[in-house]
């Protein structure tokens, strides 16, 4: 199969464990059509993905924690990671979390980058944090938190 393949998958909204995907499509339109069909389920979603993605990184390249808020270009923290326990899934990642932040800008922009120095891993995370917002990521993690709150403080009556 080629490599880079893109494929979209049908899930429920909100729900980022991919264990609850319905269907995978190789193309969007036929999701569309599926999503269409069942239309009675609004909360559905297409989410795109990669079949086969291409991980051959530059072996030079090293991995790189890096942790941003919503607004800025300085780190809260960024260092070089231990791998070598993982080699094979060498997967760029990330992850917007709310420690408990009572406020949406509170929250942290978290990703593991592989890059050849610092300073391009920081150039790499802060194109991806940029992107992630202009998407729409940072309000569904911070709706996604909300959610969770209130359902702690309702446990905890």
């Amino acid at each position: 199969m080629k490599v880079n393949t893109p494929i979209h998958l049908v899930k429920p909204k909100n729900y980022d464990v991919f264990d609850e995907v319905y269907a995978v499509f190789d193309s969007k339109e036929k999701a569309a059509k599926f999503v269409e069909k069942f239309k009675s389920r609004p909360d559905l979603e297409i989410v795109d993905g990669v079949l086969n993605p291409d991980f051959n990184l530059e072996l030079k390249a090293e991995p790189y924690y890096i942790s941003l808020a919503r607004t800025g270009s300085m780190p809260k923290d960024i260092f070089m990671c231990d791998y070598n326990r993982n080699l094979e899934s060498r997967q760029e990642e990330y992850n917007i979390c709310f420690y408990g932040g009572t406020e949406i800008h509170q929250g942290l922009f978290i990703t593991k980058i592989f890059a050849l120095s610092e300073k391009d891993a920081l150039r790499k995370a802060l194109l991806i944090r940029n992107s992630a917002i202009k998407n729409g990521e940072w309000d569904l993690a911070w709706e996604r938190h909300k959610i969770q709150q209130t359902r702690l403080n309702l446990r905890g009556r």
